[in-house]
């Protein structure tokens, strides 16, 4: 995934986890899905077609993108059409199974950085799942404090390394402790946070 889009894909996460912790309303967060969701489903066709099933690791980029893009075209959709969002919770199952692909891809192709992201959003997308699918409203705090921490661990400050040239020059172990630290952040957060009324529409 490019610099920019990663960049986007942070601010997007960061607005949605505040939608799921009931600190911005799900209809002021729709333009920023919508205006980024599009984007990533131009770009993975953009790259996608010229491939024509031709280069295995571009069109594996460009599932990439559109795993994030169709999300966020999803979750802007479903506000404005007030869907109850389990459509989206079991989109979210498949694109957990999806990401886990895409990091073992990552991996063998010798990028264990990205890899590493691959699987940090496994987590995110499979706990969007439980968010939108299961009773219990704890699993919006889950969702919502594990969006706003990976806005920073996964995308921001990656994608802002990329631009200035660093990223391949993180250690490896940096990286994926910063993935686990979101994941326990996430938890022990939700573990000790009151829970808030059930947020409607999940966004991811």
């Amino acid at each position: 995934m490019s610099s920019l889009a990663l960049l986007f894909v942070g601010a997007v996460l960061l607005v949605n986890g505040l939608v799921l912790l009931g600190r911005v309303d799900a209809r002021a967060a729709v333009p920023i899905n919508l205006i980024t969701g599009a984007g990533l489903v131009t770009a993975s066709l953009i790259i996608a077609i010229p491939a024509g099933g031709s280069d295995r690791l571009d069109l594996f980029g460009a599932v990439g993108y559109g795993l994030f893009g169709v999300t966020y075209l999803t979750v802007a959709g479903g506000t404005l059409l007030r869907a109850d969002g389990r459509a989206l919770g079991w989109y979210c199952a498949w694109a957990s199974a999806t990401a886990v692909v895409l990091a073992a891809i990552n991996l063998t192709s010798g990028d264990a950085r990205m890899a590493w992201l691959w699987s940090a959003w496994a987590v995110l997308f499979f706990v969007f799942f439980l968010s939108s699918c299961a009773v219990a409203p704890r699993w919006d705090v889950a969702a919502g404090v594990l969006a706003i921490s990976q806005s920073v661990t996964t995308a921001t400050v990656p994608s802002l390394l990329m631009i200035d040239g660093g990223w391949n020059t993180v250690p490896l172990g940096w990286v994926a402790a910063a993935q686990v630290a979101g994941v326990v952040l996430a938890a022990a957060v939700t573990v000790r946070a009151p829970v808030p009324g059930r947020v409607t529409l999940t966004p991811a």
